[in-house]
C-alpha cells in the first residue's frame, strides 16, 4: 500500500500519527493528508477475520450398519453375503444374547463363526450346539451344495462337532432329531465329523443309532471317503 504525499505525489512515510514525504521534505499529521490517502490508511487499519472451514468425510464416521435377526436370519437362508459378510456369526450373536454377554462388542467383531461357536462350546456347549442347529436349519435348502456344506461342516462347526465336550451331546440330540442326522449324513459334505460321531456312537454303546447312521450315510447321493469305524475290541 502506497500513501502519497498531499503536495508533491511522491510516496510518504507514515511514522504514527503523521507523515513524512523524503522527495519535497513536508510533513504533517494524518488528518492533512488526501481523503483517498486516509482512505487507504483506514483500510489497511480494518482487522481481517479469516475463517477457517474443515470438512470431513462423513463416511468414516458413520458407524457400520446394524442388520435385525430377521434381516440376518434371511441372508443366512438365501446364503447371500453381499451386505453383511459375517451374517452367519452376527445371526447367532442377535439369537443368543445372553451367552454371548461373555465377551465385549469389540472381542465379538474379532471372532468369525467357528471362533464363537467353539468358545461357546467350551462354556455353554448345550447352547454351542444349538447354535449349530441353528445354521444348519436356516441354511438347510443349500447343504446339498458342496461349497456351503463345506463352508458349515468343515470350516464353521469342525472343530465344534469333534470335541469330545459336544459329542455326547450331539449322540443324545441325534437319537431324536431326524432332521440333524439327515443333514450331517445325507448332505454334500462328509468326513472327519461323521466320523468321529459314528465312532462317539460306538463308545457310548449306542449302536442301534450308529446303524441307523451308518444307513443314512449309505444312502448320501454325494461321492465321500469311506468312513472307519473304530474296533469295539479293547
Amino acid at each position: 500500500m502506497t500513501i502519497r504525499c498531499p503536495h508533491c505525489g511522491s510516496p510518504v512515510r507514515i511514522r504514527g500519527s503523521r507523515w513524512e514525504c523524503g522527495y519535497c521534505g513536508d510533513f504533517g499529521n494524518i488528518s492533512s493528508l488526501h481523503p483517498s490517502e486516509k482512505a487507504k490508511l483506514m483500510q489497511a487499519a480494518t482487522p481481517t477475520i479469516q475463517v477457517t472451514v474443515t470438512v470431513t468425510d462423513s463416511s468414516e464416521e458413520e458407524p457400520p450398519r446394524r442388520f435385525s435377526r430377521a434381516e440376518l436370519e434371511d441372508m443366512v437362508r438365501r446364503w447371500d453375503f453381499d451386505e453383511n459378510e459375517w451374517a452367519c456369526r452376527d445371526l447367532l450373536i442377535a439369537t443368543f444374547p445372553e451367552a454371548v454377554s461373555l465377551w465385549s462388542e469389540k472381542e465379538l467383531a474379532e471372532m468369525d463363526t467357528m471362533d464363537l461357536l467353539v468358545e461357546t462350546g467350551r462354556r455353554e456347549p448345550e447352547t454351542a450346539l444349538e447354535m449349530a442347529k441353528l445354521l444348519l436349519n436356516t441354511a438347510e435348502e443349500h447343504l446339498q451344495d458342496k461349497e456351503v456344506a463345506s463352508q458349515l461342516l468343515n470350516w464353521d462347526m469342525y472343530d465344534l462337532l469333534v470335541s469330545d465336550d459336544i459329542l455326547p451331546l450331539l449322540v443324545e440330540e441325534l437319537k431324536q432329531d431326524d432332521r440333524l442326522a439327515h443333514q450331517l449324513f445325507q448332505r454334500a459334505y462328509v468326513d472327519r465329523p461323521q466320523e468321529a460321531i459314528l465312532n462317539a456312537c460306538g463308545r457310548l454303546g449306542e449302536k442301534e443309532l450308529q446303524r441307523k447312521l451308518l444307513e443314512l450315510l449309505d444312502c448320501n447321493p454325494f461321492p465321500h471317503d469311506e468312513i472307519e469305524l473304530e474296533s469295539d475290541e479293547e
